[in-house]
């Protein structure tokens, strides 16, 4: 909670001020009062408030005079000044000393209510802003280590060149150049477990994959590098060493994607699939690995020829490139008319219209887009009358001109930052009595501001999110089958069985003890 102390020698505006601060709308709690400018240099010496509302003339040391004393002593909180004159040069010294805001008495609730919450809200963007430069939690310490991987991710999709000026990799230096390198692609298979999840569901199974992956690759094969390419695809980097036969690599290489897939599907119940590429000597190779590693995920052409167009499309869209966009529609009809030569023609032009429309539509959420329907109540119809591809491209063109393919809302980095913390700080902590006062304060961001950021970046509460997270672990936990429904609840945060068992069956549909049994 934000801490607010106040400073006048009028024992009335101490008192009125009290009153009128919407305390609990502020998330905010009374620090203290002084009466004189010494009594509130030792009273936020003392408590270290994050706001100081003070009077400009009192006994002993002025307003402006404690001001500066305390800037002097480093104090970096925030000065509301509120005086009953009106006078030019003490508002000129107000401005040298940063001070947000100079009120004349009378102040009526609207003023003071406006005043702190626009306080409250620099005091947010400061902190956010000392947080990062000083590396204070894990998101930033690792910032340098998440670029790397995005730039590896971006490597292996083609939207980062090989010889790109300053890209950095993860991992040490001499893996890259002292190694072989192959790529395995993981695909995670559309099931109904992940059939229409939420925006937040997608976070958790992708924060688990991760984790399972990283603690594989620890065990089994350490010099590995595990990134998030787009949508349903991740990719194993697998350094190799030289000496190291074909046979060797070819047994390891075997028990390791069993393993990564046996893992998958006991701990978090994902169907994964895994392609490998080739052996490569040069990581500057490593494209053409993972593009190997693609076409080895399917034996058709079509299904591969859909897993291409979805990342051309992806990319398409994200430069914002409708003529790129329509070229790769073309060029994927064209080779579907050339397979399905000697077929039924209006049924295979049917098939074909809902076909690209649920890949465009699956590249806009690769690409991070909202596809924002405009009064679209014929237009699902409309495939039935297609017979032919003049009817097909016009059913398309349709779509696409009826759809509104905007970007979802912005949120600044500061604060995506924030939410990927409480995503990551949830992961490791669930077992803990998690609270958002608690995050609140690692983050110095108001809880009901802070939940707000969570449920527009995740499209769900904070402890629903907590709750789901600690269900996916235990249900990981009685797959394994070696503890106890009640040791399971105390490992996930639950202390009281019956109400642990309430909860697993509203969420995952079943009781504990009937997972157990499977």
């Amino acid at each position: 909670m934000w801490k607010i102390a106040i400073v006048d020698d009028d024992f009335q505006v101490l008192r009125g001020l009290r009153h009128i601060i919407p305390w609990a709308e502020l998330d905010a709690e009374f620090a203290g009062e002084a009466i004189d400018g010494e009594e509130g240099l030792e009273l936020v010496r003392r408590v270290g408030p994050d706001i100081v509302i003070t009077d400009l003339y009192m006994p002993g040391i002025s307003g402006i005079e404690m001001i500066e004393k305390l800037r002097g002593e480093g104090f970096a909180g925030r000065f509301v000044i509120h005086s009953g004159y009106t006078d030019f040069e003490y508002a000129r010294q107000a401005i040298r000393l940063d001070v947000d805001d100079y009120l004349n008495k009378p102040i009526t609730v609207n003023q003071i209510r406006e005043v702190l919450f626009r306080t409250i809200g620099r005091l947010e963007d400061s902190y956010l802003e000392n947080m990062e430069k000083k590396k204070l939690i894990s998101f930033v310490q690792n910032y340098e280590k998440q670029t790397a991987s995005e730039q590896l991710a971006g490597l292996l999709n083609g939207t980062v060149q090989a010889n790109a000026a300053e890209l950095k990799l993860p991992g040490p230096r001499l893996h890259w150049e002292d190694r072989d390198q192959l790529t395995a692609v993981v695909e995670l298979v559309k099931t109904d477990r992940i059939t229409d999840i939420s925006v937040a569901d997608w976070h958790l199974f992708r924060f688990a994959m991760s984790n399972v992956a990283k603690e594989l690759t620890l065990t089994e094969w350490p010099e590995a590098e595990f990134v998030w390419l787009f949508g349903a695809y991740s990719a194993f980097v697998l350094h190799i060493s030289r000496e190291e036969s074909p046979e060797r690599l070819s047994k390891r290489l075997a028990y390791f994607t069993e393993l990564i897939t046996d893992s998958m599907q006991r701990y978090l119940g994902l169907t994964v699939r895994i392609g490998l590429g080739q052996r490569k000597q040069l990581w500057s190779e490593l494209k053409a690995s993972a593009d190997e590693a693609f076409e080895a995920l399917n034996t058709s052409s079509q299904s591969q020829g859909a897993i291409d167009l979805v990342r051309r499309l992806s990319n398409a869209l994200q430069r914002n490139s409708e003529e790129s966009l329509w070229s790769h529609v073309q060029a994927y009809i064209d080779q579907q008319e050339i397979a399905a030569i000697g077929g039924e023609v209006k049924l295979f032009y049917k098939v074909l219209a809902t076909e690209l429309w649920t890949l465009l539509q699956y590249a806009a959420g690769q690409a991070d887009l909202a596809i924002m329907e405009e009064e679209d109540n014929g237009a699902a119809a409309a495939v039935d009358i297609v017979m032919n591809r003049h009817d097909l491209e016009s059913y398309l063109n349709a779509k696409l001109k009826m759809i509104g393919i905007k970007r979802q809302p912005v949120i600044s980095q500061k604060h995506k930052a924030a939410v990927d913390f409480m995503i990551g700080y949830i992961h490791e902590h669930y077992a803990s009595d998690l609270t958002m006062d608690e995050l609140a304060g690692k983050l110095f961001i108001s809880k009901n501001y802070l939940n707000q950021l969570f449920k527009k970046v995740t499209g769900e509460t904070f402890m629903n999110y907590v709750i789901r997270v600690r269900l996916e672990k235990a249900k990981a936990l009685l797959l394994e089958g070696n503890y106890l429904i009640y040791e399971v609840a105390e490992q996930v945060g639950y202390q009281n069985v019956p109400y642990f068992s309430t909860l697993f069956k509203k969420y995952c549909g079943m009781n504990p003890s009937d997972l157990l049994k499977k």
